[in-house]
């Protein structure tokens, strides 16, 4: 297994499919930093709507919710 298909496995936290054999390393180095942007960018979407949600939330009650929340 090469440098690249060892790294899209660690990014992906899971064994390759057996396509993925036929693939060069410039294709899974391309595979894995896209995929870690999709991971950025999902990181970022999500810490916006956990903080949008909490403009929902009465101000005294946003500690509470925080905490519950693990924030």
């Amino acid at each position: 297994m090469s440098d690249a298909a060892a790294q899209l496995r660690d990014t992906l936290r899971a064994p390759l499919p057996a396509a993925f054999d036929q693939l060069g390393d410039a294709d899974l180095t391309e595979l894995d930093r896209l995929l870690h942007a999709a991971m950025t960018q999902r990181a970022t979407t999500l810490d916006h709507a956990i903080g949008t949600s909490l403009d929902f939330v009465p101000r005294l009650m946003r500690p509470a919710v925080k905490k519950a929340l693990g924030l």
